[in-house]
């Protein structure tokens, strides 16, 4: 069997049209709740969001719809991975996106634990639902999900099984092979949240936060298995995380100055707003009006730092505006 070899060490000898995306940088990560009936002790979900019923689109905590919009028109997004939790715990949230993003023409696929019944598939497929991947809880009952594979075929969307690397189970192997599906299979990773569950376990952490054996589980698999992939820790930094900071930051004015990581540098002007505001618009010079002060271009913020308080930053373009580093202009 011929593989290729993809960002990261990952590789493939199948991808469905949702991980064409996210090695694009294209998927928005839509959270669509904390709240899950299950306990794996690989959940990498964080405090702040397990078995909470909260909703996220990418970095961004979403209060309302627009908030969703906004991110989408941000990344120029070409589709929606939607995750949770357990998104089938909030169906009808889950059919209300799903109707708005299928009117974008948004590539759509669901992460669900559970086996589907074919009138919940259905609602959802009309929705506009294009792909639906299910994980075998802790890779337990994989026949459990016959039903829901056989009705998803059906039903003409893209199916899969998608399960981290934590042991061989043959029977995994089996049905994918036997039904014609795909198999992604995640390398371990280690999170906040996991840690000590994963250490407990015999799991030794790596450089890139994965677990160390992991791959090699992996490697099992992609000998048995006719659609499959593999996705490392790496490739969901170097593909999807970088590549969508990248689209982000291309969608900012022209004045920020985009680095090859997809963070953006740019001036950040500080003092009273006001005037502040006033002489930038009588000056010309492009900025954004932030809660900190103005960002501005890098030479112009050096024009002014005899007359305010001015720093050079340089930061992800993301909603929540994480400052990588900041040097002030004296």
């Amino acid at each position: 069997m011929r593989f290729r070899i993809i960002e990261g060490k990952s590789y493939y000898t199948y991808l469905s049209e949702g991980c064409k995306l996210c090695r694009k940088g294209a998927k928005l990560v839509l959270f669509l709740t904390g709240i899950c009936k299950n306990d794996c002790y690989y959940c990498p979900v964080s405090s702040e969001k397990i078995q909470k019923d909260v909703v996220y689109a990418n970095e961004r905590k979403v209060e309302k719809i627009e908030d969703i919009i906004d991110e989408i028109i941000l990344m120029s997004a070409e589709g929606v991975a939607i995750t949770g939790g357990e998104p089938l715990m909030r169906i009808e949230r889950l059919k209300e996106l799903l109707e708005i993003f299928s009117q974008a023409e948004l590539h759509t696929h669901l992460y669900t634990s559970l086996p589907i019944n074919r009138n919940v598939l259905r609602e959802l497929v009309d929705a506009g639902l294009n792909e639906i991947r299910f994980h075998p809880v802790e890779l337990r009952n994989i026949e459990k999900y016959e039903e829901a594979v056989k009705n998803a075929i059906k039903a003409g969307i893209e199916v899969g099984i998608e399960i981290p690397a934590i042991r061989y189970d043959n029977s995994i192997v089996k049905f994918v092979n036997k039904h014609d599906i795909f198999l992604n299979v995640n390398e371990l990773e280690f999170s906040a949240s996991n840690y000590s569950k994963l250490a407990e376990r015999g799991w030794r952490i790596g450089k890139f936060y994965e677990a160390t054996e992991s791959e090699k589980i992996a490697r099992i698999y992609a000998e048995k298995v006719e659609k499959f992939h593999y996705c490392s820790v790496r490739f969901k930094e170097i593909a999807q995380f970088r590549r969508r900071l990248i689209r982000m930051a291309f969608n900012h004015p022209e004045f920020y100055k985009v680095t090859s990581e997809g963070t953006i540098v740019c001036g950040l002007v500080r003092g009273d707003k006001d005037k502040m505001r006033k002489l930038l618009i009588q000056k010309g010079i492009d900025f954004v009006e932030v809660d900190e002060g103005f960002e501005i271009p890098v030479e112009e913020a050096e024009k002014l730092k005899d007359r305010f308080e001015v720093w050079v930053i340089e930061r992800y373009p993301t909603s929540n505006r994480i400052i990588l580093e900041k040097q002030r202009l004296r």
